[in-house]
Parts: C-alpha cells; sequence; structure tokens
C-alpha cells in the first residue's frame, strides 16, 4: 500500500522569502480572474432559471425539456475549447491563450443581456462555454509552472477559490438586481482580467521549452519577488535541465508536433495513468458536491420545503464555499491534499445518505418537516465539498509530465466538462426515475465507493517538485 502513495523522499524546497510568495500570489491573483468568469458563468443558469422557468410573466419562459437543456449545453462547447487550448497554448504560450479566451465571454454576457428566446439563451452560453473550456489548459498549467512546491497547493487552492468567488457575485447580484443587468455587469470580469494579464509573465517553463532562455530568467527574476539574475540562476538550470529531461530541447519536442504525434501521447503511461486517476477523481466530487443539480437548486429547494429566501440562502451557500477554499489554503500544506480530500468525500457522503433518509421520513409522515436540517445539510456540502471539488483541478497542474502537460490538461479539462454535461442533462431524468431521496442515497453510496478508490490510488503531491511527481506516474 505505502508505494502506491509515497512519492520519493521528502527535499528541503528553496524558500526566496516573503517577496516571491507577493509575486506569486500576483500573478496567481491574476490569471484567477478567468476562473471568477467561470464561476459566473457555471452559476447564471441557476438565476436565469429561477425566474424564467413556467413564468408566464416574463416575456418568454423555458420548458422542462429547455431548462434540462440550458443548464447543459454550456458544458458541451467546454470540451472543444478546452482540447484545442491543450494545442494551442504549447505553440502560442499560457499568457497569450488566456487572453484569447476572454473575448467569446464578453460576447456571451452581451448576448445573454439582449436575448429573447430560448435560441438566443442557448447561443449566449455556447459562447461561454467556449471562453472557458479555451482558458482550462493554460490555467491549469500556468499555475504548476510558475509556483514554488512550498506554495503550490496553496497557489492552486487559490484558483479554486476564484471560481466559488464568482458564483457567489452571481448570486449575490441575483439577490439585488433583475438576470439582464447581472448579465451586463459581468462583461467587467473578462475585460478586467484581459488588462491584469498583460502585466504578468509568461511561464518560464514553456519559455524554455521554445528556446528563451533569457525571457525566462527575467519571468524566475519576477516570480521570485523580483530579484536580480543572479538569484534565480539555480533554479533556471534546474528548468533547464528538467526540461531537458522530459523531452524538450531548444523549443524542439522529440515528438513530431504533429495533431496525431501530440494525441499519441496519451499512451505514455506517465499520462493515461494521471488521466485516469484524475477522470475518477472528477466523477466523485461532481456527484458528492450536487455540481449536476446546480442549474435546478432552486426546484430542490422547494422540494425540501426552502421555498422563502432562496436567492439569500444560494448567497450563503456561496460564502460557505468561499470559507471552505480558504481553510483549504492555510491547510492544504500541512494536512496535505489527500488527507483533505478522504475526509470532505466521507463528510459529504454521510450528508448526502442523511439529506435522503431525511426526506423519506418526511413524505411518509415518520417526522415532522425540519426546516433547518436540509438547510445544514446543503451548507455542509458547500463547506466541506470544497476539499474533493478542488483537488482535481490542483493536480492537472502538477501530474502531467512537461511535454505532455499542454495536451493532457486541455484532454483532462475537456473530458472532465462532458462528464459534465451527461451529469447535468441526466440529472434531471434520475430524479423522476428514482425521486429527489433516492437520488441523494444513491450520490452518497457513491461517494463511499470513491472513498475506497481515493484510499488506494491518490498519492500525497504536496510539496513534492514536478519531477518526483513525474517520476512517481512512469
Amino acid at each position: 500500500m505505502s508505494n502506491k502513495i509515497d512519492i520519493g523522499e521528502e527535499k528541503p524546497a528553496k524558500n526566496y522569502g516573503s517577496m516571491a510568495t507577493l509575486a506569486q500570489m500576483c500573478a496567481t491573483i491574476a490569471q484567477s480572474f478567468l476562473l471568477v468568469g467561470l464561476g459566473m458563468e457555471l452559476t447564471m443558469s441557476t438565476i436565469v432559471i429561477q425566474d424564467l422557468y413556467n413564468n408566464p410573466k416574463s416575456d418568454f419562459s423555458l420548458t422542462t425539456s429547455q431548462m434540462s437543456w440550458y443548464g447543459s449545453v454550456l458544458f458541451i462547447f467546454h470540451p472543444t475549447g478546452s482540447f484545442l487550448s491543450g494545442f494551442l497554448q504549447d505553440k502560442f504560450g499560457r499568457k497569450r491563450c488566456m487572453i484569447v479566451a476572454n473575448i467569446p465571454s464578453i460576447f456571451g454576457w452581451i448576448m445573454l443581456y439582449f436575448t429573447h428566446s430560448a435560441f438566443s439563451l442557448y447561443a449566449s452560453t455556447i459562447m461561454m462555454g467556449l471562453s472557458i473550456g479555451f482558458s482550462e489548459a493554460p490555467i491549469l498549467s500556468y499555475v504548476g509552472e510558475i509556483t514554488e512546491p512550498r506554495l503550490r497547493g496553496m497557489m492552486a487552492s487559490l484558483t479554486s477559490a476564484a471560481g466559488m468567488i464568482g458564483m457567489f457575485l452571481i448570486y449575490l447580484l441575483g439577490y439585488f438586481f433583475e438576470w439582464r443587468i447581472v448579465a451586463l455587469l459581468s462583461t467587467l470580469c473578462p475585460i478586467t482580467c484581459i488588462f491584469l494579464i498583460l502585466l504578468i509573465p509568461e511561464s518560464p517553463i514553456w519559455l524554455i521549452a521554445n528556446g528563451k532562455y533569457e525571457k525566462a530568467k527575467e519571468a524566475l527574476c519576477w516570480l521570485r519577488g523580483w530579484v536580480d539574475p543572479e538569484m534565480v540562476n539555480i533554479e533556471h538550470l534546474e528548468l533547464i535541465q528538467y526540461n531537458q529531461m522530459s523531452g524538450v530541447r531548444n523549443g524542439e519536442n522529440n515528438i513530431k508536433k504533429s495533431l496525431f504525434s501530440k494525441i499519441a501521447q496519451h499512451k505514455d503511461p506517465s499520462v493515461y495513468k494521471p488521466l485516469g486517476l484524475v477522470m475518477v477523481i472528477f466523477f466523485i466530487s461532481y456527484v458528492v458536491c450536487l455540481l449536476p443539480c446546480k442549474p435546478y437548486f432552486t426546484q430542490i429547494m422547494n422540494e425540501v420545503g426552502l421555498s422563502a429566501e432562496q436567492s439569500l440562502l444560494l448567497v450563503f451557500f456561496a460564502i460557505l464555499q468561499i470559507f471552505g477554499c480558504i481553510v483549504l489554503s492555510l491547510s492544504i500544506n500541512h494536512m496535505g491534499k489527500r488527507f483533505l480530500t478522504l475526509a470532505s468525500v466521507f463528510i459529504n457522503s454521510i450528508l448526502l445518505i442523511s439529506f435522503g433518509l431525511y426526506i423519506i421520513a418526511t413524505n411518509n409522515n415518520y417526522i415532522k418537516s425540519i426546516p433547518w436540517f436540509p438547510i445544514m445539510v446543503l451548507s455542509g456540502i458547500s463547506l466541506f465539498g470544497t476539499s474533493i471539488n478542488t483537488l482535481p483541478w490542483m493536480l492537472i497542474s502538477e501530474i502531467f509530465p512537461n511535454k505532455s502537460r499542454g495536451v493532457a490538461a486541455g484532454t483532462c479539462a475537456a473530458l472532465s466538462y462532458l462528464l459534465m454535461f451527461i451529469l447535468t442533462k441526466s440529472y434531471l431524468t434520475i430524479q423522476i426515475w428514482l425521486t429527489l431521496e433516492y437520488t441523494m442515497l444513491l450520490f452518497g453510496g457513491i461517494g463511499f465507493f470513491g472513498l475506497v478508490y481515493i484510499y488506494l490510488y491518490l498519492p500525497e503531491t504536496e510539496n513534492k517538485t514536478l519531477l518526483e511527481i513525474e517520476e512517481h506516474f512512469k
């Protein structure tokens, strides 16, 4: 068992000091505005559906079928953008791809503001899906490549907190404004993101892979606290050596740079093993965090007697998610990804089963309805689900080998959103077949099977170098 979960011996990490932490935090926050936008785009369907679903007072309304498509169509076009970004970021760099990713997002929000039919509603969310998908691979690669091992877990959790902040902003704006005004205000996020990304450096590893050694050193100087070049000489040489060991020299990959050659990289055990691991964890995290239910969350609350102040409750749940991300950022370096993930899956599985049993008990008049209980359960899922929801995105940024990181990260993100589409589109059908209570019991059971899988196969990657992690999966 132990040889499955250990990655090398602990090695002392270089510590450039507080200014390096500040610099890496600035770069992470700048690119995290993409994830703020992602959280906003993923959540917008909830408040739109809340207002348009079977609403005769609106200028147009959504049927159950249209609601199902609108809540899930976003995830169909994520994989297209994610898969393409995995190839394009290797050619044009992480920074350029992150800038371009904001453009369809701006058009998507503007289209949503002017929409007056279900068709134009679909078109706006398709634009958002392409934007999110195109940004996934460069975001995931960038964070893992710019940060020191001691900070990688914390910075990766900060990017996840950005997504939670985006969800919170949409719920908060939805509490005060009509959804069209929310869409118009949301255009400020991608515009701000473009300006901030222009200020941060390109990934040093990508620059080295393309033979731009001096620019890589300049980027390192910026990221290690705006220091003199002499301070980063050793790390610069280590990155060059790491790049050579990974199969990239002077900007020429040893594998031919054709589409089919890049796809062939997935046959490498150092790629398909972590890819399989991450995809299973994605499935577990989506289920135990109730992510497929997000567009229909207000309908779930109606069914358990929480019809009053739904907008305020959505804001409260979003605040809990942000708080969970903060706790994760502060504790991950000491407790590790593995322990936090196991703990969160266990707690959420218990909460889901308790939720299902509560609904069965109230529907059969075994107990009276207790409004605070479903609030407590949904609050706990929002709070404790942060670790398992964040983990696969952290892993993508660090577990793939350098020569395949771009295409593997893009593939992983693409498959994750395809999985999310399948789960979201099928959720209403599953709930109709099983009813809400047995759907929750099913999700809780999946959580316990996931707990066993994670215990057996998830290694601890916290405080490990990228080379140590790569060697483990080889």
